[in-house]
Formats: structure tokens, sequence, C-alpha cells
């Protein structure tokens, strides 16, 4: 797949994974937005490091378990960088949560990793 001009949006974006792929993708020429919830300084740090790269990077706060969030992400992303070609949904979270116990997990715990995980996910695709 041709990157080269191509504007990106990658959910979960300042860390890890998230991370790894803003800036391959900047390294073929892929201007990016990277999206975080509560990293600002890593995104903010992985944004000035897809921009060294040679595009323009992008670092946008949005809770992708908020329906409204996400699509003001989608259309932020499309508004500065003229388009948007490419959504990497990277955004998620964890939670220890023993086999052997799951009595022990709350409601709010189970609905923290259905909104980011998958409704997150879900609501970027469709903004």
């Amino acid at each position: 797949m041709e990157l080269e001009g191509k504007a990106a949006l990658v959910t979960g974006g300042g860390t890890g994974v998230g991370c790894a792929t803003a800036l391959a993708l900047a390294q073929e020429g892929c201007a990016v937005v990277v999206n975080y919830s509560r990293s600002k300084a890593e995104a903010e740090q992985t944004a000035a490091e897809v921009a060294r790269l040679g595009v323009r990077g992008l670092a946008v706060q949005a809770d992708v378990a908020q329906d409204s969030d996400c699509r003001r992400l989608v259309a932020t992303a499309a508004r500065e960088l003229g388009r948007l070609d490419v959504l990497v949904q990277s955004a998620g979270v964890t939670r220890f949560i023993a086999h052997s116990d799951l009595e022990s997990v709350t409601d709010e715990v189970w609905d923290e990793l259905l909104g980011v995980n998958l409704r997150g996910a879900f609501q970027c695709a469709r903004a």
C-alpha cells in the first residue's frame, strides 16, 4: 500500500503499539494525528517525532469511549490534515481479571473495558 501523502489517525498513538505504528506510518510519508486520552506528554512527543520525519504530526485528546469525542477526533483529523485515509485503532485499556474470581469484576470495570476496547473502535470507525 502506498502511504506517501496520505493522512492517518492513530488512536492510542502516544504509547506502545500505537506510537510504533504512528512512527512507521510517518516513515512511509503519511501525516499522522496521534490520539491520546490521558497520555498527553507521550502523544506530544510522538507527534514531534512524526514531524521530525518530515510529515505533519499532531496530538489530539479524545476519549474513544465517548461517541462525541470520537466524532470530534475524526472531524479534527480530517480538518487538520485535509482528509483522512487511514484509521488505526490502537486505543485500549487493560485490567487484571483473575479467571478464578470473576465475581470480583465490577460492572464499572467491565463497562470501562468494553467502552474503550470495543465500543471505542466502533465509534471511531462510524465517525
